[in-house]
């Protein structure tokens, strides 16, 4: 539960430093790659798993509500086009949805909070969805985002770090116990015990998606997590170890 709890946290921290309305001298890209410099890799994980899962939630929702957002919508026919209508969003490009999803994202918590539990019926989500959604492009997610290959192998380019030469020596990193400040035991079992400073697109979605980072060995053991997180890593790796590619 710390370990949500520290996500969450660091997920609305996020939101604070990186919002599409906060006016800043630095760059909103600078600013994450720092955020993310000051964690552990699983710590990173924590908070990217908990993004996505908000990030997953206005997909589903964007999907719910297309035709009722999309400019050909009778409801939109008392305004004339162009421009898109006000209340409309275009969402047949990848590239808008995207960043439309990822700028709704970063509202944080509360408006997560909102549209999870506080939503009265389907024009209410509709509505509301209208009001608040909000593009913003750093971007964070995907390939090219800020936890995707590209970015890692620059930031290891410009700035490499005591954590990296710790994994190319695969410093030993074994499971102690269950504590906040300690790698979780499904973490150090992907790694082979072994140091790694790789998050993000290295780490299959499929396992973020049951929020991995979160279990207690207790609970991966007795509900099967370590043979399913065994499969998962199996069918994206192979016999593959990321880590490998950087050295």
């Amino acid at each position: 539960m710390m370990r949500l709890t520290r996500a969450a946290y660091r997920f609305q921290l996020l939101c604070q430093l990186v919002s599409p309305e906060r006016n800043s001298s630095a760059s909103r890209e600078d600013t994450l790659q720092s955020f993310i410099n000051i964690m552990e890799a699983w710590e990173v994980e924590e908070f990217f798993t908990f993004y996505q899962f908000a990030y997953d939630v206005y997909d589903k929702v964007l999907t719910n509500i297309y035709w009722d957002l999309h400019p050909d919508n009778p409801r939109f026919n008392d305004q004339g086009r162009p421009p898109t209508p006000d209340g409309a969003f275009d969402l047949d490009s990848d590239f808008s949805r995207e960043n439309y999803l990822e700028g709704t994202t970063l509202h944080g918590l509360a408006f997560l909070h909102t549209v999870l539990f506080q939503i009265k019926d389907h024009e209410n989500l509709v509505s509301t969805m209208q009001e608040q959604i909000q593009s913003s492009y750093i971007p964070i997610d995907g390939m090219v985002g800020m936890f995707g290959d590209t970015q890692q192998i620059i930031r290891r380019q410009d700035q490499p770090s005591e954590r990296d030469q710790m994994e190319a020596d695969r410093v030993p990193l074994v499971f102690v116990r269950d504590e906040i400040d300690k790698p979780p035991r499904a973490w150090t079992m992907i790694w082979d015990d072994t140091y790694s400073n790789l998050y993000g697109s290295h780490i299959p979605d499929e396992i973020r998606d049951w929020g991995y980072v979160f279990w207690d060995e207790a609970t991966l053991e007795r509900t099967g997590g370590f043979k399913l997180l065994r499969y998962q890593l199996g069918e994206d790796w192979r016999d593959n170890d990321p880590r490998d590619d950087f050295i």
